[in-house]
């Protein structure tokens, strides 16, 4: 398949099966925020020092950390048995089939495990990886100065960016033999070696048709919601209503058609090759 085939095949899923979109919300979420504060003097007067401020109760402190690692637990959980669940709804959906929301959360929950363990022994070798390669960087510069680390940087980033690609196309394919054999993770992890042998040209391949997916999909969402935004601030309230109640669900939507269009491509790569 070409690389518009499989956008395009990824794309059709992701409109047809909205079963999938929940799922695909939940491996295409990330973000972050933060914020801060400012204070000064009011009227030229220095104010007096605030009293210091009572320290929180160790019950609260336990209370409040227990509460964020119960939600990291779940969001991990609920990332991991979607990522399973996308991978099977895209194979049913190959073959003219479908998947309910139900199905999806017992296919998911059935490989959730192996598929966070695969995601763990590639990000520790993607940790010892740049480790290794920023010690041996450091290791130049202790013995021969500033110019020679420049070039060892530069080789390291030339030896380095390669092996990390490698090593995401090699995640994906065992991924899916995971799901798709109901193997164990370094069971799947060598298979996906012997699978990625000889098809790096297809992984490339799949990484770009991953690219324009999601572009596609940002541009389209871009699309609706800078209207919104422009409107909202020209014509004032009536278009900040229309735009509050607008902007989650377009929201909702361009995320979820990233995560579906970001796995699907790999498992129509994948089942491509293996359906030959």
């Amino acid at each position: 398949m070409s690389i518009f085939a499989i956008v395009k095949e990824a794309l059709r899923i992701g409109r047809a099966h909205k079963s999938l979109w929940l799922f695909g919300f939940l491996v295409g979420f990330g973000g972050g925020g933060g914020g801060g504060s400012s204070g000064g003097f009011l009227g030229g007067q220095q104010e007096a020092p605030p009293a210091p401020a009572a320290a929180p109760e160790p019950g609260a402190v336990v209370l409040v950390l227990l509460v964020v690692l119960a939600f990291i637990v779940a969001f991990v959980v609920l990332k991991y048995l979607s990522t399973g669940a996308l991978i099977e709804g895209v194979k049913r959906a190959r073959r003219s089939g479908s998947m309910t929301m139900r199905e999806g959360f017992r296919e998911g929950w059935a490989h959730w495990g192996v598929l966070l363990r695969i995601a763990l022994l590639f990000l520790a070798a993607n940790f010892a990886s740049v480790a290794a390669l920023a010690g041996a960087c450091y290791a130049v510069w202790l013995a021969f100065g500033e110019p020679a680390v420049f070039i060892a940087c530069a080789l390291a980033v030339v030896a380095g960016v390669p092996w990390l690609v490698t090593l995401y196309m090699w995640q994906a394919f065992a991924e899916r033999i995971a799901v798709f054999e109901n193997r164990r993770a370094l069971d799947a992890i060598r298979k996906a070696r012997l699978f990625l042998h000889g098809r790096l040209q297809l992984g490339l391949k799949l990484l770009v048709a991953g690219f324009l997916g999601v572009l596609f999909v940002g541009l389209l969402a871009a699309l609706v919601i800078i209207p919104l935004v422009l409107s909202a601030q020209v014509w004032g309230l009536p278009a900040v209503a229309v735009a509050v109640v607008t902007l989650p669900p377009v929201a909702f939507i361009a995320v979820a058609f990233v995560g579906i269009v970001t796995s699907s491509v790999w498992t129509i790569g994948y089942l491509s090759q293996v359906e030959q």
